[in-house]
Protein backbone atom coordinates (compact mmCIF):
# COMPACT_ATOMS: atom_id res chain seq x y z
CA UNK A 1 0.00 0.00 0.00
CA UNK A 2 1.12 3.53 -0.79
CA UNK A 3 0.17 5.93 1.97
CA UNK A 4 -1.60 9.03 0.68
CA UNK A 5 -0.08 12.42 1.46
CA UNK A 6 -2.12 14.77 3.64
CA UNK A 7 -1.53 18.27 4.95
CA UNK A 8 -1.21 19.27 8.59
CA UNK A 9 -4.91 19.95 9.07
CA UNK A 10 -5.65 16.25 8.46
CA UNK A 11 -3.15 15.29 11.17
CA UNK A 12 -4.76 17.82 13.48
CA UNK A 13 -8.22 16.41 12.76
CA UNK A 14 -7.06 12.85 13.43
CA UNK A 15 -5.33 13.97 16.62
CA UNK A 16 -8.69 15.19 17.88
CA UNK A 17 -10.29 11.87 16.95
CA UNK A 18 -7.48 9.92 18.60
CA UNK A 19 -7.98 11.82 21.86
CA UNK A 20 -11.78 11.83 21.81
CA UNK A 21 -12.46 8.14 21.17
CA UNK A 22 -10.97 6.81 24.45
CA UNK A 23 -12.77 9.60 26.31
CA UNK A 24 -16.04 8.54 24.67
CA UNK A 25 -15.44 4.92 25.63
CA UNK A 26 -14.46 5.88 29.18
CA UNK A 27 -17.65 7.91 29.55
CA UNK A 28 -19.58 4.86 28.25
CA UNK A 29 -17.77 2.34 30.45
CA UNK A 30 -20.97 1.26 32.23
CA UNK A 31 -22.31 -0.12 28.94
CA UNK A 32 -21.50 -3.67 27.88
CA UNK A 33 -21.47 -2.61 24.23
CA UNK A 34 -19.98 0.49 22.56
CA UNK A 35 -20.24 1.04 18.81
CA UNK A 36 -17.98 2.89 16.37
CA UNK A 37 -19.13 3.67 12.81
CA UNK A 38 -16.73 5.01 10.19
CA UNK A 39 -18.80 5.79 7.11
CA UNK A 40 -15.88 6.77 4.85
CA UNK A 41 -12.95 4.93 6.33
CA UNK A 42 -10.30 5.49 3.65
CA UNK A 43 -6.76 4.19 4.07
CA UNK A 44 -5.35 2.67 7.26
CA UNK A 45 -2.20 4.80 7.00
CA UNK A 46 -1.41 8.34 5.84
CA UNK A 47 1.74 10.34 5.24
CA UNK A 48 2.43 13.96 6.10
CA UNK A 49 2.80 16.10 2.99
CA UNK A 50 6.45 16.84 2.33
CA UNK A 51 7.42 14.74 5.34
CA UNK A 52 8.89 11.32 5.90
CA UNK A 53 6.27 10.75 8.56
CA UNK A 54 3.44 8.24 8.51
CA UNK A 55 0.43 8.46 10.76
CA UNK A 56 -2.51 6.16 11.38
CA UNK A 57 -5.84 6.66 9.66
CA UNK A 58 -9.13 6.62 11.53
CA UNK A 59 -9.66 2.82 11.34
CA UNK A 60 -6.40 2.04 13.12
CA UNK A 61 -7.03 4.80 15.67
CA UNK A 62 -10.46 3.39 16.46
CA UNK A 63 -9.15 -0.16 16.77
CA UNK A 64 -6.34 0.97 19.10
CA UNK A 65 -8.64 2.96 21.38
CA UNK A 66 -8.23 2.02 25.03
CA UNK A 67 -10.66 1.59 26.68
CA UNK A 68 -12.12 0.38 23.43
CA UNK A 69 -15.21 -0.22 21.37
CA UNK A 70 -16.91 -3.60 21.30
CA UNK A 71 -18.20 -3.29 17.72
CA UNK A 72 -16.55 -1.36 14.89
CA UNK A 73 -17.79 -1.03 11.31
CA UNK A 74 -15.69 0.59 8.59
CA UNK A 75 -17.45 1.47 5.35
CA UNK A 76 -15.36 2.26 2.27
CA UNK A 77 -16.70 2.74 -1.25
CA UNK A 78 -13.45 2.17 -3.15
CA UNK A 79 -12.91 -1.60 -3.69
CA UNK A 80 -9.10 -1.34 -3.60
CA UNK A 81 -9.12 0.76 -0.44
CA UNK A 82 -11.63 -1.49 1.30
CA UNK A 83 -9.57 -4.57 0.40
CA UNK A 84 -6.36 -2.95 1.63
CA UNK A 85 -8.07 -1.84 4.82
CA UNK A 86 -9.43 -5.31 5.50
CA UNK A 87 -5.98 -6.85 4.96
CA UNK A 88 -4.28 -4.28 7.16
CA UNK A 89 -6.66 -4.69 10.08
CA UNK A 90 -6.61 -8.48 9.83
CA UNK A 91 -2.81 -8.43 9.95
CA UNK A 92 -2.52 -5.92 12.78
CA UNK A 93 -5.38 -7.12 14.96
CA UNK A 94 -5.24 -10.88 14.63
CA UNK A 95 -7.98 -12.83 16.43
CA UNK A 96 -9.87 -9.59 17.05
CA UNK A 97 -13.51 -10.26 16.19
CA UNK A 98 -14.87 -6.80 16.97
CA UNK A 99 -14.60 -5.24 13.52
CA UNK A 100 -15.65 -5.61 9.92
CA UNK A 101 -15.15 -3.70 6.68
CA UNK A 102 -18.16 -3.06 4.45
CA UNK A 103 -17.41 -2.29 0.82
CA UNK A 104 -19.71 0.17 -0.90
CA UNK A 105 -21.33 3.58 -0.69
CA UNK A 106 -22.34 4.26 2.92
CA UNK A 107 -25.65 5.73 1.71
CA UNK A 108 -26.65 2.43 0.13
CA UNK A 109 -25.05 0.21 2.77
CA UNK A 110 -26.29 2.02 5.87
CA UNK A 111 -29.48 -0.04 6.25
CA UNK A 112 -27.44 -3.23 6.09
CA UNK A 113 -24.92 -1.90 8.59
CA UNK A 114 -27.48 -0.71 11.12
CA UNK A 115 -29.60 -3.84 10.73
CA UNK A 116 -26.59 -5.96 11.70
CA UNK A 117 -26.29 -3.92 14.92
CA UNK A 118 -30.01 -3.64 15.69
CA UNK A 119 -29.78 -6.11 18.59
CA UNK A 120 -27.57 -3.63 20.47
CA UNK A 121 -29.14 -0.38 19.25
CA UNK A 122 -29.27 0.79 22.87
CA UNK A 123 -25.45 0.96 22.99
CA UNK A 124 -23.50 4.26 23.03
CA UNK A 125 -22.57 4.92 19.40
CA UNK A 126 -20.10 7.28 17.76
CA UNK A 127 -20.10 7.93 14.00
CA UNK A 128 -17.24 9.54 12.07
CA UNK A 129 -18.23 10.96 8.66
CA UNK A 130 -15.03 12.04 6.92
CA UNK A 131 -16.46 13.22 3.62
CA UNK A 132 -14.72 15.58 1.18
CA UNK A 133 -17.62 17.69 -0.05
CA UNK A 134 -21.17 16.30 -0.16
CA UNK A 135 -20.88 12.52 -0.29
CA UNK A 136 -23.13 11.65 2.66
CA UNK A 137 -26.87 12.26 2.49
CA UNK A 138 -29.17 13.75 5.12
CA UNK A 139 -31.21 10.57 4.96
CA UNK A 140 -28.15 8.55 5.97
CA UNK A 141 -27.32 10.93 8.80
CA UNK A 142 -30.92 10.71 10.02
CA UNK A 143 -30.77 6.92 10.09
CA UNK A 144 -27.46 6.97 11.95
CA UNK A 145 -28.64 9.61 14.42
CA UNK A 146 -31.81 7.76 15.33
CA UNK A 147 -30.26 4.30 15.27
CA UNK A 148 -29.60 4.46 18.98
CA UNK A 149 -32.71 3.82 21.09
CA UNK A 150 -32.67 4.37 24.85
CA UNK A 151 -34.81 5.79 27.63
CA UNK A 152 -32.91 9.08 27.72
CA UNK A 153 -33.30 9.57 23.96
CA UNK A 154 -29.55 10.10 23.54
CA UNK A 155 -28.77 9.77 19.85
CA UNK A 156 -25.66 8.57 18.06
CA UNK A 157 -22.86 11.10 18.39
CA UNK A 158 -21.83 12.52 15.02
CA UNK A 159 -18.54 14.04 13.90
CA UNK A 160 -18.92 15.27 10.34
CA UNK A 161 -16.55 17.04 7.97
CA UNK A 162 -18.20 19.99 6.23
CA UNK A 163 -16.39 21.80 3.42
CA UNK A 164 -18.18 24.87 2.01
CA UNK A 165 -14.98 25.58 0.06
CA UNK A 166 -15.37 22.29 -1.82
CA UNK A 167 -19.08 22.94 -2.29
CA UNK A 168 -18.53 26.35 -3.87
CA UNK A 169 -15.90 24.77 -6.11
CA UNK A 170 -18.32 22.02 -7.13
CA UNK A 171 -21.21 24.34 -7.95
CA UNK A 172 -18.85 26.46 -10.04
CA UNK A 173 -17.60 23.54 -12.14
CA UNK A 174 -18.71 21.91 -15.36
CA UNK A 175 -21.23 19.64 -13.60
CA UNK A 176 -22.61 22.40 -11.40
CA UNK A 177 -26.27 21.40 -11.32
CA UNK A 178 -25.55 17.71 -10.78
CA UNK A 179 -23.25 18.65 -7.91
CA UNK A 180 -25.83 21.06 -6.49
CA UNK A 181 -28.38 18.23 -6.47
CA UNK A 182 -25.93 16.21 -4.39
CA UNK A 183 -25.63 19.09 -1.94
CA UNK A 184 -29.45 19.10 -1.72
CA UNK A 185 -29.17 15.51 -0.51
CA UNK A 186 -26.51 16.47 2.04
CA UNK A 187 -28.73 19.14 3.60
CA UNK A 188 -31.99 17.28 3.09
CA UNK A 189 -33.51 20.12 1.05
CA UNK A 190 -32.44 23.03 -1.15
CA UNK A 191 -32.38 25.72 1.55
CA UNK A 192 -28.59 25.95 1.28
CA UNK A 193 -29.11 27.46 -2.18
CA UNK A 194 -30.29 30.64 -0.45
CA UNK A 195 -26.85 30.95 1.10
CA UNK A 196 -25.28 30.33 -2.29
CA UNK A 197 -27.52 32.94 -3.93
CA UNK A 198 -26.53 35.49 -1.29
CA UNK A 199 -22.87 34.85 -2.03
CA UNK A 200 -23.40 35.03 -5.80
CA UNK A 201 -24.96 38.48 -5.52
CA UNK A 202 -22.25 39.58 -3.06
CA UNK A 203 -24.70 39.99 -0.18
CA UNK A 204 -22.26 37.98 1.96
CA UNK A 205 -18.48 37.57 1.84
CA UNK A 206 -16.64 34.32 1.02
CA UNK A 207 -15.93 33.85 4.74
CA UNK A 208 -19.59 34.53 5.58
CA UNK A 209 -20.57 31.91 3.02
CA UNK A 210 -18.43 29.30 4.76
CA UNK A 211 -19.75 30.27 8.19
CA UNK A 212 -23.40 30.33 7.08
CA UNK A 213 -23.20 26.98 5.27
CA UNK A 214 -21.84 25.29 8.38
CA UNK A 215 -24.33 27.11 10.59
CA UNK A 216 -27.25 25.91 8.43
CA UNK A 217 -26.01 22.33 8.80
CA UNK A 218 -25.76 22.75 12.58
CA UNK A 219 -29.19 24.39 12.72
CA UNK A 220 -30.69 21.39 10.93
CA UNK A 221 -28.92 18.95 13.24
CA UNK A 222 -30.41 20.68 16.27
CA UNK A 223 -33.84 21.63 14.98
CA UNK A 224 -34.61 18.78 12.59
CA UNK A 225 -32.73 15.83 14.06
CA UNK A 226 -33.11 17.13 17.61
CA UNK A 227 -29.52 17.20 18.83
CA UNK A 228 -29.11 19.18 22.02
CA UNK A 229 -25.60 20.43 21.22
CA UNK A 230 -23.52 21.10 18.13
CA UNK A 231 -20.06 22.62 17.75
CA UNK A 232 -17.66 23.42 14.95
CA UNK A 233 -13.97 24.12 14.51
CA UNK A 234 -12.42 25.43 11.28
CA UNK A 235 -9.38 23.64 9.89
CA UNK A 236 -7.36 26.40 8.22
CA UNK A 237 -4.80 26.29 5.42
CA UNK A 238 -1.51 28.17 5.52
CA UNK A 239 -3.24 31.18 3.91
CA UNK A 240 -5.67 31.22 6.87
CA UNK A 241 -8.68 30.24 4.72
CA UNK A 242 -10.90 27.63 6.35
CA UNK A 243 -10.65 24.58 4.09
CA UNK A 244 -13.27 22.72 6.06
CA UNK A 245 -14.98 22.51 9.43
CA UNK A 246 -15.50 19.59 11.76
CA UNK A 247 -19.07 19.59 13.11
CA UNK A 248 -19.83 17.71 16.31
CA UNK A 249 -23.35 16.76 17.39
CA UNK A 250 -24.24 15.25 20.76
CA UNK A 251 -27.03 15.04 23.32
CA UNK A 252 -24.67 14.70 26.26
CA UNK A 253 -22.98 17.64 28.05
CA UNK A 254 -20.01 15.41 28.92
CA UNK A 255 -19.33 14.94 25.21
CA UNK A 256 -19.50 18.69 24.72
CA UNK A 257 -17.09 19.33 27.59
CA UNK A 258 -14.53 16.81 26.33
CA UNK A 259 -14.74 17.90 22.70
CA UNK A 260 -14.49 21.57 23.67
CA UNK A 261 -11.17 20.95 25.42
CA UNK A 262 -9.89 18.94 22.47
CA UNK A 263 -10.98 21.62 20.01
CA UNK A 264 -9.12 24.23 22.04
CA UNK A 265 -6.00 22.06 22.03
CA UNK A 266 -6.31 21.62 18.26
CA UNK A 267 -6.58 25.37 17.81
CA UNK A 268 -3.48 25.82 19.96
CA UNK A 269 -1.54 23.27 17.88
CA UNK A 270 -2.59 24.77 14.57
CA UNK A 271 -0.20 27.78 14.34
CA UNK A 272 2.92 25.65 14.85
CA UNK A 273 1.68 22.96 12.45
CA UNK A 274 0.91 25.69 9.93
CA UNK A 275 4.35 27.25 10.38
CA UNK A 276 6.07 23.88 9.89
CA UNK A 277 4.07 23.32 6.70
CA UNK A 278 5.11 26.73 5.37
CA UNK A 279 8.76 25.97 6.15
CA UNK A 280 8.58 22.66 4.25
CA UNK A 281 7.00 24.39 1.26
CA UNK A 282 9.61 27.15 1.14
CA UNK A 283 12.56 24.78 1.58
CA UNK A 284 11.18 22.38 -1.02
CA UNK A 285 10.71 25.19 -3.53
CA UNK A 286 14.25 26.44 -2.85
CA UNK A 287 15.68 22.96 -3.39
CA UNK A 288 13.75 22.48 -6.65
CA UNK A 289 15.09 25.77 -7.94
CA UNK A 290 18.65 24.60 -7.17
CA UNK A 291 19.26 27.57 -4.93
CA UNK A 292 21.70 27.60 -2.05
CA UNK A 293 20.23 25.28 0.60
CA UNK A 294 23.02 25.81 3.14
CA UNK A 295 20.72 27.94 5.25
CA UNK A 296 17.26 26.42 5.37
CA UNK A 297 14.24 28.25 6.73
CA UNK A 298 13.26 27.13 10.24
CA UNK A 299 9.82 27.45 11.92
CA UNK A 300 10.94 30.22 14.29
CA UNK A 301 11.80 32.41 11.30
CA UNK A 302 8.20 32.59 10.13
CA UNK A 303 5.40 34.46 11.84
CA UNK A 304 1.95 32.89 11.70
CA UNK A 305 -1.19 34.61 12.91
CA UNK A 306 -2.46 33.19 16.19
CA UNK A 307 -6.22 33.00 16.10
CA UNK A 308 -8.25 33.83 19.22
CA UNK A 309 -8.75 30.95 21.60
CA UNK A 310 -11.45 28.64 20.28
CA UNK A 311 -14.75 28.88 22.11
CA UNK A 312 -18.03 27.07 21.38
CA UNK A 313 -20.77 29.25 19.95
CA UNK A 314 -24.48 28.83 19.45
CA UNK A 315 -25.88 28.36 15.98
CA UNK A 316 -28.59 30.73 14.77
CA UNK A 317 -31.74 30.64 12.68
CA UNK A 318 -30.47 31.46 9.18
CA UNK A 319 -33.93 32.52 8.03
CA UNK A 320 -33.63 35.60 10.24
CA UNK A 321 -30.76 36.97 8.17
CA UNK A 322 -31.65 39.88 5.92
CA UNK A 323 -30.23 38.14 2.86
CA UNK A 324 -32.29 34.95 3.36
Amino acid sequence: MMAREWDYWTRNKLNILKDYLPAFCQASRSSSEIIYLDLMAGEPENMGKGMDEHFDGSPRLAMQTNPGFTKLVFCERNPKKSSDLRSDLASRFQNDQRWRVVEGDCNTKIDQILSSLAHISWAPTFAFVDQQAAEVTWETLTKVAHFRTNKKNIKTELWVLMSPAMIIKGVSGTNAESFANQVDLLYGDNSWRLVLAARQRNAISPEDFRVEMVNLFRWNLQNTLGYAITARIPMRMTNNIALYDMVFATDHPVGQKIMTELYRSAADREPMMKREAMVRTINSRTERNSQNTLFEVTPDQLAVTKFPNWEPNECWDPSQKVWW
